[in-house]
């Protein structure tokens, strides 16, 4: 994966044309492209390059209606809306989440993420980020697809995690992780 910053709001960003050429490249070798896209135009942008993802569900404006269509058809987001509110009720966690339900209901494909190191955010299973999943419209099934977007590679050692109920009953449920297996090893 190669990440490349678009946030005009922090400085300069690249130019349209080596937008265009790294995504190229990154293609020719097989690559995805992500991008964290932060100010007006950026996701725009982005989309027109051939990104093929975005690090984070934009924030800073409302994605345009005509937009949402094209990416939902080429893209994946990575959710971390929590980054934004860590709990509390914050205009940038309703605009992400306003475009991140459209992005849904338009049939795009969302990958749970967290922003792990940026604020507060807990390590392991962070519940109130599947709780914003649910609230911009994926369905338990959803959400749970989206936290294990990665296929299991043939030959490759399973992860497993166990938990004290079903999440799909309650999202609560995973918070009460019993066990996890990584690489074949067990962790406490």
């Amino acid at each position: 994966m190669l990440k490349v910053a678009l946030n005009s709001v922090s400085g300069p960003t690249l130019s349209d044309e080596e937008l265009v050429a790294v995504c190229d490249v990154a293609h020719e070798a097989g690559t995805i492209v992500t991008a964290h896209c932060e100010g007006r135009g950026q996701a725009q942008r982005a989309l027109g390059a051939g990104v093929d993802e975005f690090a984070h569900t934009p924030w800073t404006e409302r994605i345009p209606d005509e937009l949402i269509d094209p990416m939902a058809r080429r893209m994946r987001i990575v959710s971390t809306l929590d980054i934004h509110s860590y709990g509390r009720d914050t205009p940038e966690l309703r605009t992400a989440s306003e475009n991140l339900s459209r992005f849904v209901l338009a049939g795009g494909r969302v990958a749970y993420g967290t922003d792990l190191g940026n604020g507060p955010i807990p390590p392991g299973i962070h519940v109130s980020e599947a709780w914003h999943l649910a609230r911009a419209g994926l369905g338990g099934e959803q959400v749970l697809a989206a936290m294990t977007f990665r296929p299991l590679a043939p030959g490759e050692p399973g992860d497993l995690l166990a938990l004290g109920s079903n999440p799909l009953d309650d999202l609560n449920a995973l918070a009460d992780l019993r066990l996890v297996i990584r690489g074949g090893r067990r962790f406490r």
